[in-house]
């Protein structure tokens, strides 16, 4: 299938609506509290994993080649933000080798139960996955080498206090990294819903992080680098 094709296909549309409510349940959760978040389940783990795992994401995702640009090396630790069913965060684990660590973050603990579940299939121990708070991920200070994110930053509340928190927790030379969708397209959620690639570099800038680079080698997103 074309990536012209793809892009306008049921399975496509279907795919990035269902990524859209799994990420905007957290956002629930962080402007109502518990209660309100607690009404946003994901108990069909089944069905959910058919759509976040759906092998036509890789057209425009292009998994391999995002971990690939982000060089991690061998050793790293990795957190990734709202990591879903662990698209990314199995590749991390393979890509910094047992004597690093992928950590999948995530507000939906069937999410959660999956990459641990996941991670024992694959024989990974070096990959892990807790429960987070959408409001601050609590993240231990000093101990990450790289902060990722996909389709994640502009359902976060509150950002620049956020990643000030995220700051914290890397250690010297430490990296976030950010892909989201472009906002004046038609792909992904509503141009409403989504940031401009300014947005996001005047938000970091104003947490405290200096922009280092981003990578144009996909379709529909913009991938951006930071550092301290």
């Amino acid at each position: 299938m074309s990536q012209k094709s793809y892009k306008n296909s049921p399975v496509a549309s279907l795919l990035v609506l269902i990524a859209i409510a799994h990420l905007m349940a957290g956002c629930a959760h962080s402007q109502k509290h518990d209660a309100a978040g607690a009404q946003h389940r994901f108990d069909n783990i089944d069905f959910w994993v058919k759509m976040f795992e759906d092998p036509e994401r890789d057209a425009w995702q292009k998994p391999e080649e995002v971990v690939d640009a982000m060089k991690l090396g061998k050793g790293k630790i990795i957190a990734d933000l709202g990591a879903g069913t662990g698209y990314f965060t199995r590749r991390f684990a393979v890509a910094v080798g047992p004597s690093g660590k992928a950590i999948g973050l995530d507000v939906e603990p069937n999410m959660v139960q999956y990459m641990r579940d996941d991670a024992r299939k694959l024989g990974l121990s070096n990959y892990t996955a807790r429960i987070v708070k959408t409001e601050n991920p609590e993240l231990e200070k000093g101990s990450l080498d790289v902060v990722f994110l996909c389709n994640t930053y502009h359902h976060i509340e509150n950002r620049v206090e956020y990643f000030r928190n995220v700051a914290l927790s890397l250690k010297p030379g430490g990296r976030v990294i950010s892909v989201d969708f472009y906002k004046n397209t038609d792909f992904g959620p509503p141009r409403d819903h989504k940031l401009s690639r300014e947005v996001v570099l005047k938000e970091m800038s104003e947490a405290g992080f200096r922009f280092l680079k981003s990578h144009d080698i996909l379709p529909e997103q913009y991938f951006l680098e930071f550092g301290l």
